[in-house]
């Protein structure tokens, strides 16, 4: 704290808890003290991964429970492990988001990049498409660490593929394998088609971790509108530009 570096203040929070502070503090504070310095739970935010029109009377979320061991002492996240072991009912309120949503155009393709559980809207989003009969073509790109473990709604996803709704599914599962991979390289593999389907219209989703994997996406999205639209770095920062100003 009295260093005033943001960085190193937040590196040593990180997977802390406030027993982990009390600890620290030993018995320099009182109950009343510490109460005190409590703020409230902020509330969570959760993607619907279910589209209204194949769900009217309800929602569904996808909610993976953050668990781990630190310090000799077993962890949980807050609003994940209160879902998964604890609640039997919650409040919720719904917040629309008017830039993130299934393009109005039936026709329009879709591209969308959604690791572990950044797949709950595009889950929806393809609801959406299957009941309103799109034509538009849909990519997705998935991964997690392990295929037997972590793929989840490979029922779903695959049934999909094989109605054609879903016409490309490209997976990435970084520990299956020595070399971990990760949706960006699937993307920098599959650059050229992916750049055609930008020209054609296409609408770029990313949903999921934003302090690494979304930036690793924009970079390899920035990578690949520079080499396959022959566009230097400029250029292809100006491109990408566009496509965030068109929403």
């Amino acid at each position: 704290l009295r260093g005033g570096v943001k960085e190193r203040l937040d590196r040593w929070l990180w997977g802390k808890d406030i027993l982990d502070v009390l600890r620290i503090a030993g018995d320099d504070l009182s109950v009343e003290e510490f109460v005190g310095l409590l703020k409230p739970l902020q509330h969570r935010a959760y993607s619907i991964s279910s589209s209204a029109l194949a769900h009217p009377d309800r929602i569904h979320l996808t909610v993976a429970s953050v668990r781990y061991e630190m310090g000799g002492r077993m962890r949980g996240g807050v609003c994940s492990t209160f879902l998964a072991d604890r609640s039997e009912s919650a409040k919720i309120f719904l917040q629309p988001n008017k830039s993130f949503r299934v393009p109005a155009d039936n026709d329009v393709p879709m591209i969308m990049v959604g690791p572990g559980t950044g797949i709950a809207p595009f889950r929806a989003f393809l609801q959406e498409r299957e009941k309103r009969g799109a034509g538009g073509r849909n990519w997705l790109f998935f991964g997690d660490q392990h295929r037997a473990d972590d793929f989840v709604y490979e029922d779903e996803l695959t049934a999909w593929q094989a109605s054609g709704l879903l016409d490309r599914l490209d997976l990435a599962f970084s520990r299956d394998q020595s070399e971990k991979i990760y949706v960006q390289h699937r993307m920098r593999k599959n650059g050229k088609e992916l750049f055609g389907w930008l020209q054609d219209g296409g609408h770029f989703y990313v949903c999921g971790d934003a302090l690494r994997m979304a930036k690793d996406v924009d970079q390899a999205l920035h990578d690949v509108v520079a080499e396959h639209g022959g566009l230097d770095h400029d250029a292809a920062t100006e491109y990408v530009n566009e496509l965030k100003r068109e929403k």
